[in-house]
């Protein structure tokens, strides 16, 4: 008998073991560190891929990653426009924390995202990782708001969104390309990607791929155009699956997909087109359209594959669960996420909570496990979900509206009236977070809020 070799075997089965026990997360120091990639579309709605019931836009890579880990059914953004839900993203905190809740950063806009702020990126780099981005910023201005100033070691993409002037492709801090064929942006990026996966397979890494698309205007390359059942937006989202295609083949190959962790969602729903998957709204107000969005989690080493988990998952929790995947500690004193991990590998729930629905500085409506409030209260033309209420008689106090965050038609039907103890509770809550919030506006309140 071999000793040497049975100790040898014994010893790998045991690492295996630790690795794949539920509950099981990386130390800091150690060599099983996963790896980390957070892929965020833009405008892409909850019901624009196959795992979400999709039947027109084939997503079968996007959807392979949620059969190797958890489909994640009430996933939310933490905004409903672009800026403030990445600012939330980054940094695991809502964005009027940092001075980025109202509307988005527009271009020669002073606001940019805070030095202050602890990014997932700087937060990684504590334990020893490489940090990459590729694709879309949109927290500020170049060059004075770099992605490389907020911890990330490389950076290939664009400062804001393509409907915008100046649009550029960066390399760093330097303009590679002016004007940008947005035709071949996925592609690009998908390479850029994949390069920093190959370049950086020999030690832990961190990767945030925030691709331009589907935000309109829509460009898809040769390759894929006409090629879904959906049109142009049905192309986009398909050239954006073969990319996560292809970041799953690249770590295959460098043999990393068992230790990495994966996210996949976007950052707010869908806008002039796609799915919401029958939820009511969209992009830039705060019914369910414009704040559930896709939500898919892998990490084959410690996550139990083929789940479907109906916990809130919003992606302020993105940092505090990386945080807990590589032990470390964030550095901001408050941090509005909680860890998902919990949830993820099965050992408990995500604490009780309330999730705050902005509209860009004023809290509109929370929801809980099982409910769903807002009020029209506070509401202007500018910012509001019930605009024509601010404009006709007898809507001078707060019209209130709760919704079983459960039930299957939604928004549809309010059950305030028949649930007042509960609407009691949730404007308690309400005014509580306004009582927090209102102090970090940057703006002043246009209106004073009713009792």
């Amino acid at each position: 008998m071999n000793l040497a070799r049975t100790f040898e075997s014994v010893g790998i089965l045991i690492l295996l073991l630790l690795l794949m026990a539920p509950g099981a997360v990386a130390k800091s120091g150690s060599n099983v560190l996963p790896n980390i990639i957070v892929i965020l579309t833009d405008d892409m709605g909850y019901g624009d891929i196959g795992a979400y019931g999709n039947t027109q836009i084939d997503t079968p890579h996007i959807d392979a990653i949620a059969q190797r880990g958890v489909l994640l059914t009430n996933g939310y953004a933490s905004a409903n426009v672009c800026t403030p839900s990445r600012a939330g993203l980054l940094t695991g905190r809502y964005a009027i924390r940092s001075g980025l809740a109202w509307k988005v950063v527009e271009v020669g806009d002073s606001r940019s995202l805070p030095a202050s702020e602890e990014t997932i990126a700087e937060l990684v780099k504590g334990a020893g990782y490489q940090a990459g981005m590729v694709g879309k910023w949109h927290l500020g201005s170049f060059p004075g708001s770099s992605p490389m100033l907020h911890g990330f070691d490389y950076f290939f993409g664009v400062p804001h969104s393509n409907d915008m002037p100046d649009f550029a492709l960066y390399e760093g801090e330097e303009i590679i390309e002016q004007r940008v064929d947005q035709r071949s942006l996925t592609r690009r990026y998908t390479e850029a990607a994949t390069s920093f996966i190959a370049d950086s397979a020999d030690a832990p890494f961190l990767l945030y791929l925030a691709h331009t698309f589907p935000h309109i205007p829509l460009y898809a390359s040769a390759a894929f155009a006409g090629k879904s059942r959906a049109g142009v937006y049905g192309d986009v989202v398909q050239e954006i699956d073969w990319s996560t295609g292809e970041i799953v083949a690249e770590l295959r190959r460098n043999n990393l997909l068992e230790n990495t962790l994966i996210i996949f969602t976007s950052d707010n729903g869908p806008f002039f087109e796609g799915s919401t998957a029958g939820l009511k709204g969209g992009k830039g107000n705060s019914w369910e359209g414009g704040y559930r969005v896709p939500f898919i989690v892998s990490w084959p080493a410690v996550i139990t594959a083929g789940r479907s988990l109906d916990t809130l998952a919003i992606n302020i929790d993105i940092l505090p669960t990386i945080a807990e995947a590589v032990d470390r500690s964030p550095g901001a004193e408050i941090i509005d996420g909680q860890s998902l991990l919990p949830a993820l590998v099965g050992r408990s729930n995500v604490e009780n909570r309330y999730f705050y629905y902005f509209n860009n500085e004023a809290v509109v409506g929370l929801r809980d496990e099982a409910w769903k409030f807002m009020t029209h209260a506070y509401y202007t033309t500018s910012i509001g979900a019930f605009e024509k209420f601010n404009k006709l008689p007898g809507f001078e106090s707060s019209y209130d509206l709760l919704f079983d965050a459960r039930a299957l038609n939604g928004e549809s039907y309010s059950v305030a009236e028949r649930e007042p103890e509960t609407v009691v509770r949730f404007k308690r809550e309400l005014l509580n977070a306004r009582k927090e919030f209102d102090l970090l506006r940057t703006r002043p309140a246009e209106k004073t809020y009713p009792n």
